[in-house]
């Protein structure tokens, strides 16, 4: 009950925050209207097939963005007493985190809900991959859970602004960019080759495109990012001092 009182105050918060949750659930928008709409025009095979090989690569995007907002959720939580103030009330680690993950989990809905929607509107809702949406972004859901406590792990960690800032800008854009979201990796340079193969993102799209194909497969490898990155968190927030000396 403690996890889902501290959930409320978090969901709360996106009032004293919309400026910012405004853009997260703008940002996908964009990349769907602008960018795939516009690589899609100068297609071949037309825009119906990119759009439907995009999607997965979108909602994997954002899947991942839910990392960066996490890591300022658990750091702004630590820096003024909200995380010492729970557990000195009887909360626990595991808790928190559960708290964190759902507000997370909660905001990734949303976001993939209205992408869906504005994407129906302007393209249908077949040229988005129709029903392969709904396995799709279920699975999505549990790799959320994964990239969340990621960020959970790096907030408990780094208490220095400049430090998170530099983590986030350094590995947004590569991890985000070298992964096969928007094209394929078939006529890539080697190079690039190389660096997407160690990158998370590059085989979590690829379970997203194969869920309808190898579901079980999929959904194992998925279950097992999210298991190991929350257990990753856990021990990060265990031994990570509850009150931040950041100001």
């Amino acid at each position: 009950m403690k996890s889902l009182t501290l959930a409320r105050y978090h969901f709360l918060s996106l009032w004293n925050w919309r400026s910012s949750y405004l853009g997260r659930f703008l940002e996908p928008i964009a990349y769907l209207v602008f960018l795939t709409a516009g690589l899609s025009a100068g297609r071949l095979e037309g825009s119906s097939s990119f759009l439907e090989y995009a999607m997965p690569g979108i909602i994997c995007f954002v899947a991942f963005r839910s990392a960066t907002s996490t890591v300022s959720d658990v750091a702004n939580d630590r820096k003024w007493g909200v995380l010492a103030m729970y557990t000195m009330h009887g909360g626990s680690v595991r808790g928190y985190l559960a708290s964190i993950l759902l507000f997370t989990s909660a905001v990734f809905v949303g976001q993939v809900a209205l992408l869906i929607a504005i994407g129906t509107a302007l393209f249908g809702f077949g040229q988005l991959g129709g029903l392969t949406l709904v396995p799709m972004s279920c699975l999505a859901l549990v790799i959320v859970i994964g990239w969340a406590s990621i960020g959970a792990a790096v907030g408990a960690r780094v208490d220095s602004y400049a430090v998170r800032d530099l983590v986030v800008t350094v590995t947004a854009l590569p991890v985000v960019l070298s992964a096969p979201l928007f094209y394929s990796l078939d006529f890539a340079p080697e190079y690039l080759r190389i660096i997407a193969s160690a990158n998370p993102l590059t085989y979590q799209v690829a379970w997203l495109r194969s869920v309808t194909e190898s579901p079980l497969t999929a959904s194992f490898w998925a279950a097992a990012w999210a298991v190991a990155a929350a257990t990753t968190a856990l021990m990060a927030l265990r031994f990570s001092e509850r009150l931040s000396r950041e100001r």
